[in-house]
């Protein structure tokens, strides 16, 4: 089964004003960083220095797919829950860089890896209960993964690497075998079919974290799973409000700092779909947060103005761009997929997020250790004619895909005039969000060329290069790899590159001159890497303000003045 495409947090303005350059210039914002480090030490969390409070309340955008951690697989999902159900590993509650750093959550320790890296082993912390009070076991590791499958929940492509997980995924009988645990002492063993140097991230991962051994095989949103974090979920009113409420069994001196303790006694969530009315809740004190809600176009300015030491611009790990099928013509010629690379003003595409972003022509952005800019396709339209008219393709026609949800439309009807400009006749075809990325990703569709995004699952070149372009990773359906890339060499590379249990100096350099080598096929022509804000009501201490790298903004260490 491939793994299917994470849900991704999409603005819905129209478009953001050039106010927004405003903010980027007086506010600054916690960076985000890729490429996973390891660390046994401790750390401390913004918690440490702030005190708790009674409540914190967040006006969220249109609520979450599950609030279950075996099928949520959303950047609001994943947001609600990594306070609540804790992986046996998982990164450090810290702003920048240092946020991709792993270290052992539910594990005494960071796994034990074999010298073949097949084998992992971790131990439990001892004396860990679930938020009914019952103890944590490590067999409730093996069934939880096996849930996962039994609920088929979109992350099982992440353990098919498992020993036996292909043949449990087939029947849902028996067990996984490449697992083995032993409640007494704590002990886990993870068997693997070959070695996979993002494994670790994978662990970190909601879907691993564990829940109990007996949890029913099928979505518990609306009664949620005990869970392991400093917080616990009270309640769950669909499309209305999510509560957080303290685990009461929650110790945090037994995770060496890696866990805070959480300042709020209390997170209530509550769902606004209007990001006019999430801005009035922020600005009156009736919410704190306006989590994941686009400030209004022409508010920007204002809030810009009256609130800007209420406001933080971040840019998580992400790149958008535009596929071009190598299976299908035009885009078979390489000429073709370069000229678009060369057509495309990357400054102009820019401007239509209102400067909050930053152009690229990379796969990765430029928040990971891998990143080195390219400069392989300076803004040259005629140089993109000439490429064209070379190929031998001039007059054909071409379909530019998209689906009609916020700004994206306007990246594709710049692209299909580009397009036009330099010989093709194209035209748009507009699809709903909800089936975008299925359509696709569906080989039957041959959709030509079109627009995509990125943001990361765990940071880590991976989840970019072997996720949506390795082309032995192609499939018929819910494909990722929208572009059909299928250079033998650059699988190869990446396969040799999984085996690579340690980012090393060399390791990364290796990720770098692969990044350029794809791009000088051109499967893609990425345009920018996005930059979001955060808006927070006046009661807000962003002294404690934490942006973690993978998921966002940390309401277990923020602090109110």
């Amino acid at each position: 089964m491939n793994r299917s495409v994470r849900w991704k947090r999409l603005a819905t303005a129209a478009a953001f004003s050039a106010g927004v350059a405003l903010i980027a210039a007086a506010c600054g914002g916690g960076g985000s960083s890729g490429g996973a480090t390891t660390s046994g030490g401790t750390s401390t969390g913004a918690s440490a220095s702030g005190k708790s409070f009674a409540s914190f309340n967040i006006a969220m955008d249109a609520g979450t797919d599950y609030l279950d951690p075996g099928l949520s697989y959303t950047v609001e999902g994943w947001g609600v829950m990594w306070n609540v159900y804790l992986p046996l590993i998982g990164y450090k509650h810290v702003n920048g860089p240092d946020g991709a750093t792993l270290v052992p959550y539910l594990a005494q320790d960071l796994p034990q890896v074999s010298s073949d890296g097949k084998t992992y082993t971790l131990r439990l912390r001892k004396g860990l209960k679930y938020s009914d009070g019952t103890p944590v076991k490590a067999s409730d590791f093996k069934k939880t993964i096996e849930r996962d499958f039994i609920v088929d929940s979109p992350g099982v492509g992440f353990f098919e690497n498992i020993v036996g997980a292909k043949q449990f995924e087939k029947t849902k009988k028996g067990d996984i075998s490449g697992i083995t645990t032993d409640d007494a002492t704590g002990k886990i063993t993870i068997r693997l079919e070959a070695p996979q140097g993002d494994f670790m991230n994978i662990l970190a991962t909601e879907f691993a974290a564990p829940v109990p051994g007996n949890a029913p095989g099928k979505d518990t949103s609306t009664s949620p799973l005990p869970s392991t974090g400093p917080y616990m979920i009270k309640s769950y009113q669909p499309n209305k409000q999510i509560v957080e409420v303290r685990n009461p069994y929650f110790d945090a001196s037994k995770f060496d700092g890696n866990v805070p303790a959480g300042n709020p006694d209390k997170v209530t969530w509550d769902i606004i779909g209007d990001d006019n009315v999430a801005l009035q809740r922020t600005i009156s004190g009736q919410d704190d947060w306006m989590s994941y809600h686009p400030i209004p176009t022409d508010r920007l300015a204002s809030v810009q103005q009256k609130y800007a030491d209420q406001l933080k611009v971040f840019t998580p790990a992400n790149t958008y761009y535009f596929f071009m099928n190598t299976r299908v013509p035009p885009f078979d010629n390489v000429k073709v997929r370069q000229a678009v690379n060369y057509a495309i003003n990357r400054d102009a595409l820019v401007r239509i997020v209102g400067g909050l972003a930053q152009p690229t022509e990379n796969i990765l952005p430029p928040t990971y250790p891998q990143y080195e800019q390219h400069n392989l396709y300076p803004y040259n339209l005629e140089k993109a004619k000439r490429l064209v008219a070379e190929s031998g393709t001039k007059g054909m026609e071409v379909t530019v895909w998209n689906h009609e949800r916020g700004i994206d439309p306007k990246f594709t009807a710049y692209l299909t005039d580009v397009l036009n400009k330099i010989g093709f006749k194209a035209k748009e075809k507009i699809v709903n969000a909800a089936v975008y990325w299925t359509t696709i990703g569906n080989q039957a569709t041959k959709a030509q060329i079109g627009f995509a995004d990125w943001f990361q699952d765990y940071p880590h070149p991976l989840d970019w290069f072997d996720v949506l372009l390795n082309g032995e990773r192609i499939t018929q359906t819910h494909n990722n790899n929208y572009a059909n890339y299928d250079n033998k060499k650059v699988n190869a590379e990446i396969d040799d590159l999984k085996k690579s249990p340690t980012l090393t100096p060399e390791v990364n350099k290796r990720w770098k001159a692969l990044d350029k080598t794809i791009m000088q096929d051109a499967p893609w022509a990425p345009f920018l890497n996005r930059q979001f804000t955060d808006f927070f009501s006046s009661r807000v201490d962003l002294s404690c303000y934490e942006n973690h790298v993978l998921y966002e903004f940390d309401y277990a260490t923020i602090c109110v003045k």
